[in-house]
């Protein structure tokens, strides 16, 4: 094989380099494509040749799906179609590393597909021959596409029979063309990681997912309660130069902030918060009488008498 192999890759004018971290689904085919280019580039002139350009080709082979029959030009061609791909998992929450400082999480997984490579040409046989030489140096030359990062790739292959083109060959005439399909599975592996600490999507993700919680609401000692309602009642106001009622007297040792009586506007009481979910602040009670708690011990009976009975002889 030359020293030196002409590829041409899938990609525009300005875009990135094909590769497994950027684009994977792409490189894969990109991938299949370069070797393919490769193994018939080595063919002498004259056993399907293949050069990057099309008036000096042989053969048309092109990651681009459907040929078009002005650009085979009666020349046989080659092109592939993607298969469904999809993840397997290879443990819990496919956690390979996971930083406890930062947060930072690593996750890993194999991802199986299947390559089919289309070999079409107007002659049923020559389809058949260009389908069998592209499987067997997969299978043969293995090795090198796993260098290139696949996990695992050219075995399990299968060549079906020739058969119409169909929508792989397009234009006036397709009918004629005969198309052999090689199915070539593969495994390709993807290691990828996330550091929650200070990115910003994460915090908008997590504020959408959130139940919209009650209003804050701001007292006057300055606490918030995540119900909206205050933790103690604020103190009523009192006239200036009026000696202030919220202070620690006899009258009111805990200094709790006094309001009027509801009964009573006249006399000032002090008011304690309770809270539903603490347990033992109020006990059980029907319209301001309180519950009696049963015992939860048994009583033994007393004064029980022992009986008699006379049995006459």
């Amino acid at each position: 094989m030359p020293t030196r192999i002409p590829r041409t890759e899938p990609r525009g004018a300005g875009e990135p380099r094909s590769n497994f971290s950027i684009n994977p689904l792409q490189h894969v085919r990109y991938l299949y494509a370069v070797f393919v280019q490769g193994v018939f580039y080595s063919l002498p002139r004259g056993s399907f040749h293949w050069e990057e350009s099309l008036q000096d080709t042989e053969i048309v082979i092109t990651a681009e799906s459907p040929l078009q029959l002005g650009t085979l030009n009666d020349r046989p061609g080659i092109t592939f179609t993607r298969s469904p791909v999809s993840f397997f998992q290879l443990g819990f929450d496919d956690m390979l590393l996971l930083d406890a400082k930062t947060g930072k999480k690593t996750k890993s997984l194999l991802i199986p597909g299947t390559m089919v490579i289309n070999c079409c040409s107007k002659n049923d046989l020559e389809s058949e021959q260009l389908a069998w030489v592209t499987a067997e140096k997969i299978w043969l030359l293995r090795d090198l596409l796993m260098q290139q990062g696949f996990y695992d790739i050219g075995r399990s292959l299968q060549v079906g029979s020739p058969s119409q083109a169909g929508a792989i060959v397009q234009g006036d005439g397709a009918d004629e063309w005969f198309c052999t399909s090689i199915v070539s599975p593969y495994h390709f592996y993807r290691t990828s990681s996330f550091l929650p600490l200070g990115r910003p999507i994460l915090h908008e993700i997590d504020i959408n997912m959130r139940a919209e919680a009650p209003p804050l609401v701001q007292v006057a000692n300055g606490t918030v309660n995540p119900y909206g309602l205050p933790d103690v009642f604020p103190p009523p106001p009192f006239a200036p130069g009026a000696e202030n009622p919220n202070v620690r007297t006899r009258d009111n040792p805990n200094g709790l902030p006094l309001v009027p009586h509801p009964l009573n506007p006249n006399i000032l009481v002090s008011v304690r918060s309770s809270r539903a979910d603490r347990t033992g602040v109020r006990p059980p009670s029907i319209n301001g009488h309180v519950l009696p708690i049963a015992s939860d011990c048994v009583e033994e009976s007393v004064g029980s008498t022992a009986s008699t009975t006379r049995v006459k002889v």
